[in-house]
Formats: C-alpha cells, structure tokens, sequence
C-alpha cells in the first residue's frame, strides 16, 4: 500500500532518493544511453513513480494526452525550480535535481501536494540534490570542516561561561538569525533547544543555510535521543533549564567545529559551579518547531 504525505524534510528526502535509486537501477547496466533518452526516462521515471507513491493510477490515454499532461508537469517544474539555489532561469541541473523537480511537480499537478509544500520540499533538498557521486566523494572530508565564523570562540571555560550567560539572559527573544538565502531564521521563544542553536551561531557571526540550522535541529534531537544511555548525570543535568540551554551552546560549537568533547565538558562543569549565576532563569518552555520569516 502506498503510504500517505511524507511529514518533514527527512520523509521527504528518503522517499525521493529511493524512488531516485529505483529509478536509476530500471537502466541496463553497461548500457550507454543517449543524453536525452536518459533525461527522458527519468522524467517518465520521476512521474509514475510519484503517482505510485501517492496511490495514483499511471498517466492514461493516448501520446498526445499523455504528452499534454507531461507539458503541464513541466509548468509546474519551471516555478518549483524558482524555490531551489541559484538563477531559477538556469537549466543546468543535476540528475538528482530534475527527477526532484518532476516527482514533486507531478504530485502538484495531481493536486495531492500543496505548490507551496513542494516548494518547501525543493528549498531543503535543492542544494544536497545537486552532487554528483563523485561531488560527494571528494566533498566528505568538508564535512568535517569548520563551519565559517566571524568571531573566535572563548580561549578558556570561564571566558565560555561568561558568553554563555549572556546568551542565557537573550534565550526567551533570541535575536533573528540571518542565514546565507538573507531570510531571517527566528525562534519561536519557546523552545531552548531552537535558542541554543540559534544564539551560539549569533556569537560567532555565521550565516548558515536556513536548512543547516535545521539540520543542527535535527542532530541535536538525535543526541538528546542518545543520552539515556550515556550515563544518569548528563540526564540529571537536563532536568536543570539552564544546564540544558548550556548543553544545546556547547553541543552545538562542536558540530560546527569550533570546540570539542573536552572544551564542552569544561564548560558544563563551570556551568555547573557557577549556577547560581543564572538567577533560577527557568521560563517552562515547550518543544515548538522554527518559523521563517521571508
């Protein structure tokens, strides 16, 4: 049974990628396929794969039909395309991105999938979507490569406890976070995590991706996930607001490089004896997801 809407960028980026995947292995292996025979499978590929995902019948009628409804799949591809990086007049895409375009153009045409949901889709997909294989391989050592940063970190635990508090007193209105597109990227207030993430990048003056916030986001959730299992004081620690604003600080320098597991051991335990220094700051904030402002 075909399953319903995916829900959140990573639903839609496993779906996609399979049903890229899928697509590709439908090519006889060793078989060297014309440039635009190969564009067209994939288009072909892209739309009934789509229409199977969301439980639709396969395109019928006659060619011509068929034909006219692929032209108004391509109308819907060219304004999908505005929401990706880049001049949106510039056809020069990837494999990955054009199968992108029409497996979401597809299901919009369809009217199963909101233009400006796909359009979403395609801002958070567009940029990982454009690798080549071999792109990706030589670009794997970058990923561990500090993110870019305009103001160094502090030189020793006490210096990050002094930053860390101020950006404490900001936790309830972080400041807006220009990102890399110039969409400001805001918390909702209500959630440490999101602030955490977002004053950290503030201090050292990076302007990321939108999507990599988000991504940080993600990952972070993920180690929250982890922490039953490494040990009952990091579990007591987050029961403590405070404590687990410091965390969100300091876990996130060390994803985008700029401090390590010892650094941020540091920094928790200075946290931990100057505590009092937070004033019992600890407004009951509940899980709440970004909001963009454009």
């Amino acid at each position: 049974m075909p399953g319903g809407i995916p829900t959140g960028l990573a639903a839609w980026r496993g779906e996609i990628e399979a049903a890229f995947t899928a697509a590709r292995a439908t090519l006889a292996a060793g078989d060297d396929v014309d440039e635009d025979e190969l564009w067209h499978h994939m288009e072909d590929q892209a739309v009934s794969r789509a229409r199977v995902a969301r439980g639709l019948p396969g395109l019928s009628g006659g060619p011509e039909a068929i034909d006219r409804t692929i032209d108004a799949i391509t109308d819907v591809t060219e304004r999908l395309r505005r929401h990706g990086d880049g001049d949106p007049d510039d056809h020069h895409v990837s494999e990955l991105q054009f199968f992108l375009l029409y497996y979401l153009g597809a299901q919009v045409h369809a009217g199963v999938l909101p233009e400006a949901v796909a359009g979403e889709v395609v801002r958070g997909c567009w940029s990982g979507a454009g690798e080549s294989d071999d792109d990706a391989t030589d670009g794997e050592a970058e990923d561990d490569e500090p993110w870019p940063i305009t103001r160094q970190p502090p030189a020793d635990s006490a210096a990050w406890l002094d930053e860390v508090l101020a950006a404490w007193a900001e936790s309830e209105r972080p400041p807006p976070l220009r990102s890399a597109e110039g969409r400001p990227v805001v918390a909702s207030g209500r959630d440490l995590r999101e602030a955490g993430v977002i004053l950290a990048l503030h201090r050292r003056g990076c302007k990321p991706p939108a999507e990599g916030v988000y991504g940080l986001i993600g990952v972070i959730t993920e180690m929250e996930e982890d922490i039953a299992g490494l040990g009952p004081e990091l579990s007591r620690l987050k029961k403590n607001p405070a404590m687990t604003f410091v965390l969100y600080y300091v876990w996130t320098h060390i994803l985008i490089g700029h401090a390590d597991e010892a650094t941020a051991m540091a920094v928790v335990q200075e946290a931990g004896a100057r505590l009092a220094e937070f004033q019992g700051e600890s407004p009951d904030r509940g899980s709440s997801r970004f909001r963009r402002k454009n």
